[in-house]
């Protein structure tokens, strides 16, 4: 049985996060007080971590797209050979984990992103579509117009 620092109850020592796991030491204050240190801590200093979080997440997008516009910027359409950075798509071969976009939003390390990116054939938006129609049987309507599902 160990004596609490701070609420001064005697609790096993199992109570006590370590501070030393190899030396076998253990804090002085037992695992319900430090929670409540660390959330104490948290509500005095929150807009630091929003802020630190946002900063953060600005950093990760910022990296994520630079990569992308630098990746779609050496690579042009597979079917027609189109370069322009701004038509052109990521084009899932195999299962995708999500869409490229959504994993820029969503602030995925850019180890993930590069993955997913591996799974795509760059094309541009008309062979996109056109490989797309192809690929689910989608056809025109008599008159010509309308797609069909």
């Amino acid at each position: 049985m160990k004596r609490c620092n701070l609420c001064g109850k005697k609790r096993p020592e199992n109570e006590f996060h370590f501070k030393n796991k190899a030396r076998g030491l253990r804090h002085g204050q037992c695992s319900e007080c430090s929670r409540a240190q660390v959330k104490n801590h948290y509500k005095k200093n929150r807009p630091y971590y929003l802020l630190k979080a946002k900063t953060r997440n600005k950093n990760l997008r910022l990296t994520a797209r630079n990569y992308i516009r630098e990746y779609l910027s050496r690579n042009t359409c597979i079917d027609c050979g189109e370069s322009d950075p701004i038509v052109l798509e990521f084009d899932h071969r195999e299962d995708k984990f999500k869409e490229i976009s959504n994993l820029i939003k969503g602030t995925y390390p850019l180890e993930i992103i590069k993955k997913e990116v591996g799974k795509c054939d760059i094309r541009c938006a008309n062979c996109h579509r056109k490989k797309t129609a192809k690929e689910f049987g989608w056809s025109r309507n008599k008159d010509g117009n309308a797609p069909v599902a």
